[in-house]
């Protein structure tokens, strides 16, 4: 059981000793909830919050934000000193003193072993990215994509990681979330956005600079010439490289309609094709272009379809 004593002097009078039990609370808020005959769902859907942020609360792993004591205790149909005291009919005429405490316990309780988690996930993500950052700007090293890819990809699930920790844990209401959720997506698209340029714009690239505009000819002559690994790179990689672009222009930029999305992608990956041969870093291939926009547009078309039955489920 969870007691915490507080002692204030209030101005010239006795010493105030409140008792807050955060067992109690959460044990009241499931009985009133039983009360009104609702479920965690609806309640939550009350407070514009989780289901489980109302599992933790009645089950004493989390206390519900200060924010959230009057829209939680007006959903219970009870006054907010009775929601701190875990009683009914049992008021305080310190309820300003009962909101410093609770917050003050509340606060107490947030740094615990799951917050050091998030802490050690973002610290192990931006170690992992400054090691990337590091053997990349070195001239002396050189490293294939797939290391390069690998790295990136393991700092990006240390920062999801993290946050989905943070989330679960401390963060309540829906809109929280999301923005919890955004925040991810920009930190790993800026990461995405580093090895992208790394790839192709600053590459270092060997071959005679030229062109082809010829659609399919240097997809033929790979298939036909080429090693298993310049496949992968050539053809593969241009399919791949370019659909985590597609994921965040529909997650994070929220450009929707397919026609506007395929006129953006096309545009940046023409840009993409002639900054490369402009600046001497690659080949202007029309087949890139074909095989990067038709990947981009393929996952589109799954991404879209798969979140639209899942909404209509």
């Amino acid at each position: 059981m969870v007691r915490i004593i507080i002692a204030k002097k209030i101005m010239n009078v006795d010493w105030l000793v409140i008792i807050m039990d955060l067992n109690k609370i959460s044990n009241f808020i499931k009985l009133k909830r039983k009360e009104l005959g609702i479920t965690q769902n609806e309640l939550a859907e009350k407070l514009s919050v989780t289901e489980k942020a109302i599992s933790r609360w009645e089950t004493g792993r989390g206390t519900p934000d200060i924010s959230l004591l009057l829209p939680l205790s007006k959903a219970l149909n009870v006054d907010v000193s009775e929601l701190l005291n875990g009683e009914e009919n049992k008021k305080s005429q310190n309820e300003v003193e009962q909101l410093i405490e609770y917050n003050e316990i509340t606060k107490a309780n947030k740094y615990n072993f799951q917050y050091k988690l998030t802490i050690f996930f973002y610290v192990l993500s931006i170690l992992t990215f400054l090691f990337y950052l590091r053997f990349e700007y070195n001239p002396n090293i050189e490293v294939n994509y797939f290391i390069q890819l690998l790295i990136i990809v393991i700092a990006s699930i240390f920062i999801i990681v993290g946050n989905k920790i943070y989330s679960n844990y401390y963060v309540e209401k829906i809109e929280d979330k999301k923005k919890v959720s955004k925040l991810s997506h920009i930190i790993v698209f800026i990461y995405y956005v580093i090895l992208l340029f790394n790839m192709v714009f600053f590459a270092r690239y060997n071959s005679i600079v030229s062109y082809n505009l010829i659609p399919f000819k240097s997809i033929i002559e790979t298939l036909r010439n080429g090693t298993t690994y310049s496949i992968i790179i050539n053809i593969f990689g241009n399919f791949l490289i370019f659909i985590p672009l597609e994921y965040f222009l529909i997650e994070l930029f929220k450009v929707k309609k397919f026609l506007i999305n395929f006129i953006i992608s096309l545009g940046i990956i023409i840009l993409v094709e002639l900054f490369q041969y402009i600046f001497k870093v690659g080949v202007l291939d029309i087949d890139d272009l074909i095989l990067s926009v038709f990947g981009m547009m393929l996952f589109y078309t799954i991404f879209t379809k798969i979140k639209k039955d899942d909404k209509s489920l």
